[in-house]
């Protein structure tokens, strides 16, 4: 197993491997939400465009996805995820969050009611880091305060 530490911000997504290798894409959260979101409306169409739009930036690390990886971050969207979808848990398996991000698609009128309209970008966090798990092959996020 790879370990690597990631943080996605508003402007920019930063993956660092143990191996020494490092990875900075100047396409955040707000990139991500305005080639995706319209209207502030997160909908079945805007949760496949944003999927696409990840799908490209993660494209661009190159990674082996044989490789199997477990992601660490300090990011203080992970915690919003965290208190929001699995009761203030500090590790998130792919299981747990894909029976999560399931659970979210189902309901998401009912998560996006839940935070304020300043904390959007929390859902569109959640999207990227769900696909991360797909695309880079990470088992599990840890995340400390």
């Amino acid at each position: 197993m790879e370990l690597m530490q990631f943080s996605l911000t508003l402007d920019a997504i930063r993956v660092e491997m143990k191996n020494e290798q490092s990875f900075e894409i100047a396409k955040g959260l707000d990139f991500i939400e305005l080639q995706s979101v319209r209207y502030r409306r997160l909908d079945a169409l805007s949760l496949e465009n944003m999927i696409e739009v990840i799908e490209e930036i993660l494209e661009q690390f190159k990674l082996d996805h044989k490789i199997q990886r477990i992601a660490k971050t300090s990011d203080a969207y992970m915690q919003q995820i965290s208190q929001l979808f699995f009761n203030g848990e500090a590790v998130i398996d792919r299981i747990k969050l894909e029976h999560a991000f399931n659970e979210f698609v189902e309901h998401i009128k009912y998560y996006v009611r839940q935070v304020d309209s300043e904390h959007f970008y929390v859902f569109v966090y959640f999207v990227f880091i769900r696909e991360m798990m797909h695309h880079l092959n990470v088992v599990e996020i840890s995340f400390k305060n």
